[in-house]
């Protein structure tokens, strides 16, 4: 099993965003990684980056969250979960993509995202085994089924998304008055 990243300690959304930022470099699955909103403000957030950023060839991680569902158990501790999207994505260069160079393309992402996929499983397994239940992070790769990408936001692209929830306990967050 890998080393897991130093932030593995996933307690609010700055704690995801680390995670995720060092999970990208820890594996070495994109040039770059960016933090978008979702929704509309992350559409025009990854169109800008796409537009002003990223420039042709070049292979970038996205991590998002769309909603925290919260959740509680008959012993009274509430979990929120992350319901994030992750993307791979290569942006793709000149107007004369032939098919053969758009399956290359996929393909090397195809493979990164496997890669993230096994880590993910990996921090799983190793949460579990270390975690109590008032500390314990829970990761979940929705369906385990990832969408291929050919444009997003108005870029041409190839890539492809993952749905992830990471679950974590914030009862500490409900009810500590001290912050």
């Amino acid at each position: 099993m890998s080393k897991m990243p130093a932030p593995l300690d996933i307690k609010d959304l700055l704690g995801l965003e680390a995670f995720f930022e060092a999970t990208a470099a820890h594996l070495g699955v994109a040039d770059d990684y960016y933090f978008v909103s979702s929704g509309e403000e992350g559409s025009q957030e990854i169109q800008h980056l796409f537009e002003k950023s990223i420039v042709p060839n070049q292979r970038v991680m996205l991590a998002q969250v769309a909603e925290t569902p919260l959740t509680d158990n008959s012993a009274g501790l509430t979990r929120a979960t992350f319901a994030s999207s992750v993307m791979i994505l290569e942006k793709m260069g000149g107007s004369a993509l032939t098919a053969k160079v758009k399956l290359e393309a996929r393909n090397r992402t195809w493979l990164k995202m496997l890669r993230l996929i096994g880590f993910v499983r990996e921090c799983a397994e190793w949460t579990a085994a270390h975690a109590t239940e008032d500390d314990e992070v829970e990761f979940t790769i929705y369906q385990d089924r990832l969408l291929p990408l050919g444009r997003i936001a108005n870029a041409n692209v190839q890539g492809w998304l993952i749905d992830i929830d990471i679950t974590i306990p914030v009862n500490d967050l409900m009810y500590n008055l001290n912050d």
